[in-house]
């Protein structure tokens, strides 16, 4: 039998995905309509927001343990799969419960193959906690560069950039809003402290 709280956050995760819904706003019409309340309504509750709030760390970890793109899937199969990993990596629901329920939650919405492929995927899944899968499917870090090296660059743009902007500022102003802002220079020339395309202007 599929447990109530479960297929209810399965739901929400449905509304969220198929009417681009907010969670909160679902929520309430759904423990209604199953008639959760108090512990039961709780976990429904953790289950469907923390799903979809990390639902892109998810799809990576799952799609490090499917031997196909996860687009392939049924959007329900995904679901579940979702908000199985959900409860394995961030949850303290014992790791046989959240798979067991799972594939309870797969077998009753799109059959028993689904189901047995909920129950190899998740087993995956179990193999390691929240921090070894980020290390595994993390991007990784890009060298940033140092405070003072950026405000050195911002201070100096390139001449090209120069050149753009007050091309673009000549543009939309016309030639009195260049000769203004210029001193007499007209159309698209330069005023005269500005560097030319290939080099700085001269003090």
């Amino acid at each position: 039998m599929t447990d109530p709280a479960r297929r209810a956050a399965l739901e929400v995760l449905t509304a969220v995905r198929e009417q681009d819904a907010y969670t909160n706003l679902v929520l309430p019409a759904v423990l209604r309509r199953h008639g959760l309340t108090g512990r039961d309504a709780g976990l429904v509750t953790e289950l469907a927001s923390g799903t979809v709030r990390r639902q892109g760390t998810y799809d990576a970890v799952l799609a490090a343990c499917v031997d196909r793109p996860l687009r392939r899937l049924s959007p329900d199969v995904l679901d579940v799969l979702r908000l199985g990993t959900h409860q394995l990596l961030a949850t303290r629901v014992p790791p046989h419960a959240a798979i067991d329920t799972s594939v309870e939650l797969a077998r009753s919405v799109a059959g028993s193959r689904p189901a047995g492929l909920v129950n190899a995927v998740l087993r995956k899944v179990s193999e390691r906690d929240l921090d070894g899968w980020l290390a595994e499917v993390a991007p990784p870090r890009r060298t940033v560069c140092s405070p003072r090296l950026l405000l050195r660059a911002l201070a100096r743009p390139p001449p090209r950039l120069l050149r753009a902007a007050w091309e673009l500022l000549t543009a939309h102003t016309g030639a009195e809003g260049a000769e203004g802002v210029g001193g007499g220079q007209k159309g698209s020339q330069m005023p005269s402290g500005a560097p030319d395309a290939g080099g700085s202007s001269q003090t």
